[in-house]
């Protein structure tokens, strides 16, 4: 299949010429006039040609000549669209603007022969899908177009647009040198920001389906490829990833599901084969993919490599609600002939959401995002909880949505009702960080020994190694001071950039 800038040799240089020629005179012309000058009036000249075109014109209103460009484009597109053009100057110029604009097309191709090259790569049905699929859901604007210019080796596109303007303004351009547009480099890279996994899939199937057409499948798998190569984050880390769900059949059985991240710095994590045990056995089921990932997850150590490497694998248990409190870094693990251990000596155990990371809400999936960042970038903030507030949960949560800087909370364990509720709202509004007492009321001293150690580190990204820390002392140092607390702690670290699909396209082996 020939697409865009791909097809044609002599003939298609000729057409390209004269299109561009023909897009810079009316440019030209259209920026004289009076009807054009501000943004209202350019918006109203957007609205009345897309009412004629019968397709969408975006416009940003900062500039004159770029927003006459998409206008020209806009018409250019369309077969026929130069004389639409033309009629919407008569009416909002008056008739002597629009003769004098029309004679403006005779000299140069006629609109066939610009249209095809102007037009981009897309069909007109292709455009409108790939409208519709950027506008079924929330996507970050910002991060979109930065994921674009990279995409595009760095070339700078403007700030502000929405994902459907950045579409209008890349739609025409010409392909890549491998052959793929700049539109559909857009989608997949919408695809891998979307919030949704409904979107996220129907975003990357349009774009599979596209390359498949064009007979560019290996051309898109080398860019995706090259993508995972990107320079490392160092705080992503080797990670077991374990997703227990109660069958909740009065069997008292469990799905097990579980990921390994191989790599510390990349986030890549691969799926194991989904196992049924028991709330009692989930320990077994855990050792087993633990010894997986220990083959996995020996390097060479660097000499002098820092405190980088020194960081635990984690082991994270995506749980639901009424399993948050049940006591998973307590699980023993057995290494050869030894005794067993318990898990949080070795390994940093944390606790995540399985409704949040299941969820589709955009609204949740956003705050949640929102509030990560925040902590990311200025540190913990606490929303405190404690058992008076059970009486004032409406005005807590309220406290709470209202403002975005709390990036975390400490509560009394959510074994109780009002806490478990307090949980369940802070999840709500986005927060991924909170610490409680798994035995029950988290008073003031052991309050006072969580905010020494989100004292003691020097940003966010530490706190893991400080919780694993105090949990490994509390098993070495029977009679240390932070001994009740270190082995009772519940620690939620619930990262919105490093998740896992929990919805499998197979029959969930539970049922």
């Amino acid at each position: 299949m020939e697409t865009g800038a791909r097809a044609g040799g002599a003939e298609g240089g000729a057409g390209r010429n004269k299109g561009w020629e023909l897009l810079l005179r009316l440019t030209e012309a259209l920026c004289a006039l009076g009807c054009v000058e501000d943004a209202q009036g350019r918006a109203q000249f957007a609205a009345m040609l897309a009412d004629q075109l019968q397709r969408p014109v975006d416009l940003r209103g900062v500039k004159l000549r770029e927003d006459v460009v998409a206008l020209v484009r806009a018409a250019l597109s369309v077969p026929g669209g130069e004389h639409v053009l033309v009629g919407v100057v008569r009416i909002l110029e008056g008739s002597p603007a629009g003769d004098e604009l029309d004679r403006l097309l005779a000299p140069v191709a006629s609109p066939a022969a610009g249209a095809d090259i102007l037009a981009g790569p897309l069909t007109p049905a292709e455009e409108a899908e790939a409208r519709a699929l950027l506008a079924r859901g929330d996507l970050p604007a910002r991060c979109l177009r930065d994921d674009l210019a990279d995409e595009l080796n760095g070339l700078d596109l403007p700030p502000g647009l929405s994902p459907e303007q950045l579409l209008a303004h890349v739609l025409e351009w010409n392909t890549q040198p491998d052959g793929l547009p700049p539109a559909v480099l857009l989608l997949d890279r919408a695809a891998r920001l979307a919030l949704t996994r409904s979107h996220r899939l129907a975003l990357s199937d349009w774009v599979d389906e596209w390359v498949q057409r064009a007979s560019l499948v290996g051309e898109l798998k080398e860019r995706r490829s090259a993508r995972s190569e990107t320079p490392s984050d160092p705080d992503v880390p080797r990670c077991l990833l374990v997703a227990v769900e109660p069958a909740r059949d009065g069997s008292g059985e469990v799905v097990v599901r579980s990921w390994l991240n191989t790599t510390q710095g990349r986030w890549d994590p691969q799926p194991a084969e989904p196992d049924i045990t028991t709330l009692e056995n989930l320990g077994g089921a855990v050792e087993s993919a633990l010894r997986q990932g220990a083959r996995l997850w020996t390097v060479p150590r660097e000499p002098d490599a820092g405190e980088r490497l020194q960081q635990p694998p984690y082991v994270e248990f995506v749980l639901p609600y009424d399993l948050l409190n049940h006591d998973v870094a307590g699980l023993s693990y057995q290494i050869g002939d030894g005794r067993p251990l318990p898990l949080g000596l070795k390994y940093g155990v944390h606790l995540r959401s399985l409704e949040r990371m299941r969820t589709d809400d955009a609204v949740v999936l956003q705050q949640w995002r929102e509030r990560w960042f925040a902590l990311r970038r200025h540190g913990v903030t606490v929303h405190g909880w404690s058992g008076p507030d059970g009486t004032r949960l409406d005005a807590w949560q309220t406290t709470l949505a209202g403002e975005s800087s709390r990036t975390a909370v400490v509560l009394d364990a959510p074994a109780d009702l009002a806490a478990l509720a307090a949980l369940k709202a802070a999840i709500a509004e986005g927060v991924g960080l909170a610490v409680w007492d798994r035995r029950g009321v988290f008073d003031d001293e052991r309050r006072e020994v969580v905010t020494a150690v989100f004292a003691s580190v020097q940003t966010s990204a530490q706190i893991p190694l400080a919780i694993h820390r105090l949990r490994a002392s509390a098993v070495l140092h029977a009679g240390g001071p932070g001994r009740f607390l270190g082995r009772h702690i519940g620690f939620l670290w619930d990262d919105p950039t490093r998740v896992v699909d929990l919805h499998p396209d197979e029959p969930d082996i539970a049922s």
